[in-house]
């Protein structure tokens, strides 16, 4: 009997380490692409997928005041989604903190806080885990988990360039030298080209 036991903690263990590998379910289904032509710069279509550019969106700052993406162009800039429920984004956003006071002259952090847990325990996580870089809070009545792909694990982190295009995308966290190194090739792309 106890050996079933056993066999059958280890069973589950084995699943939630698989599951948490993978990221957190954000409960979001929704699977659309936004892919209008950039016209005014004709530049690539606006979507979630490396390549594209990235969709714009205006969130509350958690700081107050609000954040637009476009406001950000001509730094690199990481969009992190996140929950304070997610183990696996509670393991992301130290890297990211770190990265953003590295680099902070040529990269922006933003955080999207789903905040499924209200904008409470958000702001108490952020303050109590010492995180400065740009935090937003998730509105349900914006189209920006849409707009970004559908986003259906958290964390998902995309790395955009200065002219707006998304260079990079990660789901589920990834180690902070995954991250740094997308970040330094954007950051010398930039220098190269300007």
């Amino acid at each position: 009997m106890l050996k079933k036991l056993l066999t059958y903690l280890s069973v589950l263990m084995l699943m939630l380490a698989i599951s948490l590998a993978a990221g957190c379910g954000s409960g979001d289904d929704s699977a659309t692409v936004s892919q209008d032509q950039n016209a005014a710069s004709g530049g690539p279509a606006v979507g979630s997928t490396k390549g594209s550019q990235a969709p714009d969106f205006t969130l509350k700052r958690l700081s107050g005041g609000s954040l637009t993406l476009s406001d950000l162009r001509g730094k690199a800039v990481i969009v992190d989604f996140w929950d304070t429920w997610c183990p696996p984004c509670r393991k992301a956003l130290p890297h990211l903190q770190e990265l953003s006071e590295t680099y902070g002259s040529d990269l922006v952090v933003v955080g999207v806080a789903l905040g499924r847990e209200g904008q409470a325990k958000v702001d108490s996580y952020v303050k109590s885990n010492g995180l400065t870089f740009e935090m937003v809070i998730y509105d349900p009545g914006s189209s920006i988990l849409k707009d970004f792909g559908g986003i259906q694990s958290i964390p998902t982190t995309f790395l955009i360039d200065a002219q707006g295009v998304i260079r990079e995308k990660w789901v589920g966290g990834a180690p902070k030298s995954s991250y740094e190194n997308a970040v330094v090739a954007v950051i010398n792309d930039k220098t190269k080209a300007g």
